[in-house]
């Protein structure tokens, strides 16, 4: 593995309309072959902006790290409010920095304590229902759980019928995405009646669980004790969707990827019942535990690596500025790709194969930082990281402490890059109960 690179740039143009086309029918493989084909920095240039992929770590460290405060978040996000409105994910500056400062007890390493139980009881409820024998579609089992941990982590409880109401709404906007990434007025998205029916009906169940009585832990009552009194009703109900769906469909298709790489790699996932035996026994995970299963960590920062749920990221430049010897224009947009860069060989032996046992030999070498990046980095890295992996690591684990899958199909579910990295079909497996 290289790690000291030779920086390469080619500056030969790429067709706009040809990026476009490829784009919307295989970005994964549009990008890794811009990065291929163009070096450390691809560019594509528009009439009207320009866009640079960007594929060297020490250029993905100046975005989010060194020059960062001269780029926000790119222009398909911020259309992203008419969803999300000004929550943590859309906004900027200082409104970004006070957000973010107001939240960040709820995310608190020793807050993972108080959260620990409520994850633990949700999977082993969610888990008396499965039987031996039986297939499942795992992407369906795995948002269904993670929902309602987000519900209870979250906001306190979980009211009759949420879960389905939020599932339902979150189906129509993921297939009417692309109406926000279009450059049009808020007023004309809205025109269409099932984009308008489950934003509105996300919006409505936001409202609801705000006003249900919840446990004084929960994430929005801490917010509500740490703002100060500074936000208003309508920034306290935008955090508050962007956790309910920022902070429980990434880790759920975290999970199922890993059971998908799991069933298809049966040693591994041996490896990872051993471990589990060995070290909880008949008990639930509890906070030293996360750190104690370390093979069940490298398991899912594999699956991060190979199938990361946030898979690319675009800022925008406000200055112009410099980067790999690159001039940057205000108003330039540059690409970070997870996807791009988690499978680049100069970094992965053997990228595109699934091999958990890769993570302790990397975590002792000098390892590029930006060369794993799935939650991003700098001071926007994702607020919920250690929630996520806390989370992945007490369900898999728990999972496996009870169960073994076996494939439904004989290959890996594809990806299907949208606004999170999804299985085309889903993801079906064989459900085998473990006489332990």
């Amino acid at each position: 593995m290289q790690t000291n690179l030779t920086l390469t740039k080619t500056e030969s143009r790429v067709s706009p309309l040809g990026f476009l086309w490829r784009m919307a029918q295989n970005p994964l493989d549009l990008l890794t072959d811009l990065a291929r084909e163009h070096g450390d920095i691809a560019p594509v240039r528009f009439r009207w902006r320009r866009f640079f992929l960007l594929n060297h770590p020490e250029f993905i460290e100046q975005v989010l790290v060194r020059q960062a405060g001269n780029f926000v978040k790119g222009p398909g996000l911020k259309r992203a409010r008419v969803i999300l409105g000004e929550g943590l994910l859309t906004s900027e500056g200082e409104q970004h920095l006070a957000q973010r400062r107001a939240l960040q007890p709820a995310f608190h390493r020793h807050k993972m304590e108080e959260y620990l139980p409520v994850m633990n009881e949700n999977t082993i409820s969610h888990l008396s229902s499965w039987a031996g024998g039986t297939h499942v579609d795992m992407a369906h089992e795995m948002m269904k759980l993670t929902l309602n941990i987000a519900l209870w982590s979250f906001f306190g409880s979980a009211p009759a019928g949420s879960v389905e109401r939020v599932s339902a709404s979150m189906k129509t906007l993921s297939r009417l995405f692309p109406l926000t990434q279009f450059p049009l007025p808020d007023a004309a998205r809205l025109l269409f009646p099932k984009f308008r029916q489950a934003r509105d009906d996300l919006n409505s169940i936001t409202k609801t669980l705000l006003a249900a009585p919840g446990s004084n832990n929960a994430l929005i009552h801490i917010l509500k004790q740490n703002s100060g009194g500074h936000f208003t009703e309508e920034q306290v109900s935008a955090h508050a969707l962007t956790f309910l769906l920022a902070g429980h469909e990434t880790t759920a298709l975290l999970l199922t990827w890993c059971w998908d790489l799991l069933a298809h790699h049966p040693l591994v996932q041996n490896k990872l019942q051993d471990e589990v035996d060995r070290v909880l026994g008949n008990r639930f995970p509890a906070p030293d535990d996360v750190n104690n299963l370390p093979y069940t960590r490298s398991i899912v920062k594999e699956t991060l690596r190979m199938r990361p749920p946030a898979w690319a990221m675009g800022r925008q430049a406000l200055n112009d500025c410099q980067i790999g010897g690159q001039s940057i224009h205000a108003g330039d947009v540059v690409i970070l790709s997870q996807w791009v860069t988690h499978h680049d060989a100069r970094f992965y032996e053997y990228p595109d194969q699934f091999h958990p046992e890769r993570w302790p030999d990397l975590e002792k070498l000098p390892f590029p930082r930006y060369a794993f990046f799935p939650f991003g980095g700098g001071n926007r890295v994702c607020i919920g990281e250690q929630f996520a992996m806390t989370e992945a690591i007490a369900v898999l684990a728990l999972i496996a402490r009870r169960w073994h899958v076996l494939p439904a199909q004989a290959d890996l579910a594809r990806p299907k890059p949208s606004v999170t990295l999804r299985p085309n079909k889903g993801v079906k497996l064989i459900l085998e109960r473990r006489d332990v």
